[in-house]
C-alpha cells in the first residue's frame, strides 16, 4: 500500500485526464457524419471532428509499430471577449481579434511495437471561448524500451548502446488565463513514476546513477505563453513563445528535489503564396538532483530529427533549426529541414566541438482543412 503522500499526484493527474476529456466531449457537437462522404476532396473540405487513423511507424528505436489513434477537433466557440481598457482603434482591432477562437483539438493513441514497446497516451490542445484561456497536456502508460549509450557528450560509440526498458505512468498539464491580446500566464504541472529500470538481459544500472531503480518526481510551477500563430497544427505565419519554470520538490510528492526552466520559440515567415520558412529554438536547464528518465534529451521525432531521442543527453541542452515548406497541391507539402543542438552539464560547457547537425527533407500530407 502506498502511502497518501504517494498516492495523491496520480489521483491528481488522473482528475486532470478525465477533466479535459469531459470538456472536450461538451465544447461542439458533430455537424456532419463522417461516413456521409469518403472522397479525398471531400475530407478536406469538410469540418471533420472525429477521425479514427491506423498508424504504422518505422525506425531503429522502435522496430516497426502499428496501433490506432482516434483524433477529435473541435471549436470551443466564439463566446464574448473581454471588455477592452481603452476606447481606441487598437484596442477595437485587439478585442476582434480575441473573439476568432482557433480550433482545438485532443487524441487518443493506443500503439504497439516489435520491440515491444507499448503506449496507451492522450494528448490535448484547448482554445477555451474568445481564447481566454488555453489548455494543454498529455498523460498516459508506457512500457518501453530504449536506446541508451550513457549521459553527456562522452559516450558508448554509436553500435555499442544498452537498451534500457521501464514502465511509466506520467501526466502532464498546462493551464493559462489570457491576460492580454494572445498573451496568457499560468501554471503547470508534471508527474511521472518510473519503474522496473533495467539495462539489457535484465543488468541493472549503477546505483550511483540518480534515479537507476525507478523515480517518482512531480512538480508545479508558472508558466507564460504567447501565441500568435494563425493556426496551431499547421502554421504559416506568426509566432509562438512559451516558457515554464517548474520546481520538483517532496512537498509535492517528489522522491527528488530540482528545478527545470524551458523555453520554446518560433517564427513562421510566409515568402509568397506556395512557400514559408519555420524557424525553432529551444532549450531546458536544470539545477539539482535530476533522475536519469528525466534528463533533457537531444534529438527524436521533431527536434533534430535524424538522431534518436535520447542519443545525447545531460543536465543542460539547447537546439535550433529552420524548415522550408513549398506547397504541391492541396493534399502535398514538401519540407526540407536542417537543424543544430548539444547538451552539457554545465551551460558554460557549451561548446562547437559538442555540437550536432542534422537536416533531411520530407513530406507533409493534408488530410484535413
Amino acid at each position: 500500500m502506498l502511502p497518501v503522500s504517494a498516492c495523491w499526484p496520480r489521483l491528481f493527474g488522473l482528475l486532470i485526464l478525465f477533466g479535459q476529456v469531459v470538456l472536450s466531449s461538451v465544447q461542439a457537437q458533430p455537424r456532419s457524419s463522417f461516413w456521409r462522404k469518403l472522397h479525398p476532396d471531400s475530407l478536406t473540405s469538410r469540418p471533420l471532428r472525429f477521425v479514427p487513423l491506423p498508424v504504422l511507424q518505422s525506425g531503429p528505436e522502435i522496430g516497426v509499430k502499428g496501433g490506432i489513434t482516434l483524433d477529435y477537433f473541435y471549436n470551443a466557440g466564439t463566446g464574448r471577449a473581454d471588455k477592452p481598457r481603452f476606447h481606441s482603434r487598437y484596442w477595437q482591432r485587439l478585442d476582434s481579434l480575441n473573439r476568432r477562437t482557433r480550433d482545438s483539438y485532443a487524441f487518443v493513441h493506443v500503439l504497439y511495437s516489435t520491440r515491444r514497446q507499448l503506449a496507451a497516451e492522450g494528448v490535448w490542445n484547448t482554445y477555451g471561448a474568445a481564447e481566454r484561456y488555453v489548455m494543454r497536456g498529455r498523460g498516459g502508460y508506457v512500457d518501453f524500451s530504449e536506446d541508451y549509450w550513457g549521459v553527456g557528450n562522452q559516450t558508448l560509440n554509436e553500435r555499442e548502446f544498452y537498451v534500457l526498458s521501464y514502465q511509466r505512468w506520467y501526466v502532464q498539464h498546462r493551464f493559462w488565463r489570457r491576460v492580454k491580446g494572445r498573451f496568457f500566464a499560468g501554471l503547470s504541472y508534471y508527474y511521472s513514476n518510473t519503474q522496473n529500470v533495467q539495462l539489457s538481459q535484465g543488468q541493472p544500472l549503477h546505483e550511483s546513477l540518480p534515479g537507476s531503480q525507478g523515480s517518482v518526481v512531480s512538480a508545479l510551477g508558472p508558466t507564460l505563453l504567447a501565441d500568435y500563430r494563425d493556426n496551431p497544427f499547421s502554421p504559416t505565419r506568426g509566432w509562438y513563445a512559451e516558457w515554464a519554470f517548474q520546481m520538483y520538490s517532496h512537498k509535492f510528492g517528489s522522491q527528488f528535489d530540482y528545478t527545470e526552466q524551458s523555453v520554446d520559440l518560433r517564427r513562421y515567415v510566409p515568402l509568397n503564396a506556395k512557400n514559408m520558412v519555420g524557424l525553432q529554438a529551444v532549450g531546458q536547464f536544470t539545477t539539482g538532483t535530476i533522475p536519469l528518465r528525466e534528463l533533457p534529451k537531444l534529438g527524436g521525432p521533431t527536434m533534430l530529427r535524424g538522431f534518436v531521442q535520447g542519443r545525447y543527453l545531460d543536465r543542460q541542452l539547447w537546439s535550433a533549426q529552420a524548415e522550408y515548406r513549398r506547397t504541391l497541391n492541396r493534399f502535398l507539402i514538401a519540407a526540407a529541414f536542417a537543424a543544430l543542438g548539444g547538451v552539457a552539464e554545465h551551460v558554460t560547457d557549451f561548446s562547437l566541438a559538442t555540437t550536432r547537425y542534422a537536416g533531411g527533407v520530407g513530406m507533409r500530407v493534408l488530410l484535413n482543412r
